[in-house]
């Protein structure tokens, strides 16, 4: 079942895998989480260790542990191994047996020639307003329903959707992801009939959200949970400076061939970098790694956030393995046009300072809550 917990622990030594290893305690007990950890040195003993302590746990009949184990064995398997659209079905099956007492409906959102898969919990009490929420670059609707629900209590309707290239739209429906992020939003709006929302958007969602308001007038009020300014950025972190420096310029000079080159030679090295350019060529729908990365090079704020002309809440981690310190601060300087301006950099002495706030997810909640109460609030009172 699904648990708020306080604490970012040291279960692995790779920062990769104890940032995974963390992010499921929501739904696994930290003692299994602990001893699948101490059998894990490299990709293959992580699908070994959590796909057979996925089995063990279903054949007990431990429907919620063995659905988030598949989850996790899922996670860094590339897009070519059968085994992974298996363990998302069988993530996805596992899931509907439990009884997680969420008062939730889905509904079918009309999009292109498809649909988008929206998660609707009504307002307990008196509704204050909607709250539209979609993820990133790899979660599923199901692990962000469980933390996001809590806004319910407190009036606001929640409503959230996977869009293209994210969960059921990618992998059952092959949409790939759009940095016009506008238009899987106003497919909500439309068929929920919202005349005004707030719009929270979690990791790379934190720029696609920016992207999005920059661009339908009905989203009032945005929370990038949290800052992604330029996702190309945080990509070529991984390469250090010397080496990010050549891949612009590479990409700049559009040498396709030596980039790709270059990228298989970088990806036998580090099995990390194989998965992040493996995963993101599968979301992005780019034939090689020049297109890939091209693509990311859309995936940033700089040109539209000018533009928005909303309410805005900034949240940032201090020690965030993903995206670069530095991003927070260049994201708060160049929303010079927004109606309010708000921001929150969480620490590790709050347990919150990893990426999205895995360790006290709790918290940047309570962050959020405020901000919205005390933002409508505001705006009533001078409407």
């Amino acid at each position: 079942m699904y648990r708020e917990t306080v604490g970012y622990r040291n279960f692995h030594p790779d920062t990769n895998f104890n940032f995974q290893l963390n992010r499921w305690l929501a739904f696994l007990s930290e003692e299994e989480v602990k001893q699948a950890a101490s059998e894990i040195s490299d990709f293959d003993d992580w699908k070994r260790v959590m796909w057979q302590r996925a089995e063990q746990a279903e054949v007990e009949s431990r429907f919620s542990e063995a659905a988030f184990l598949y989850r996790a064995a899922e996670f860094f398997l590339l897009s070519a191994d059968p085994d992974k659209s298996i363990a998302y079905e069988k993530f996805l099956a596992l899931y509907a047996k439990v009884d997680w007492k969420l008062a939730c409906r889905r509904e079918e959102v009309p999009y292109e020639s498809a649909y988008l898969p929206a998660y609707v919990v009504e307002p307990e009490g008196q509704l204050i307003d909607t709250l539209v929420v979609h993820g990133g670059f790899d979660s599923f609707a199901q692990e962000l329903i469980h933390q996001v629900a809590s806004f319910a209590r407190h009036g606001f309707r929640v409503i959230l959707f996977e869009g293209p290239g994210q969960g059921y739209p990618l992998k059952a429906l092959g949409m790939k992801m759009t940095p016009d992020w506008h238009k899987p939003v106003g497919a909500v709006l439309d068929h929920f009939k919202l005349r005004e929302c707030s719009l929270l958007g979690i990791s790379l969602g934190g720029c696609l959200a920016t992207r999005a308001a920059a661009k339908e007038p009905r989203i009032k009020r945005v929370i990038a949970d949290d800052v992604l300014e330029d996702f190309f950025a945080c990509l070529a972190k991984r390469l250090g400076p010397a080496k990010a420096k050549v891949l612009g310029g590479l990409l700049n000079l559009g040498a396709r061939n030596l980039v790709n080159r270059a990228l298989v030679k970088a990806t036998k090295a580090e099995p990390v970098t194989a998965w992040a350019v493996d995963h993101g060529m599968h979301v992005s729908g780019a034939s090689d790694p020049y297109d890939y990365f091209q693509w990311a090079r859309t995936m940033n704020t700089r040109e539209i956030s000018r533009e928005l002309k909303q309410d805005y809440l900034l949240l940032g981690a201090q020690d965030d393995h993903l995206v670069p310190l530095e991003q927070f601060y260049s994201q708060a300087r160049t929303l010079c046009n927004v109606r309010s301006f708000s921001s929150r950099l969480f620490t590790k002495t709050e347990h919150a300072g990893s990426h999205c706030h895995v360790g006290n997810q709790g918290l940047a909640q309570t962050v959020m809550l405020g901000w919205l109460k005390t933002t409508l609030e505001r705006q009533s009172a001078y409407s």
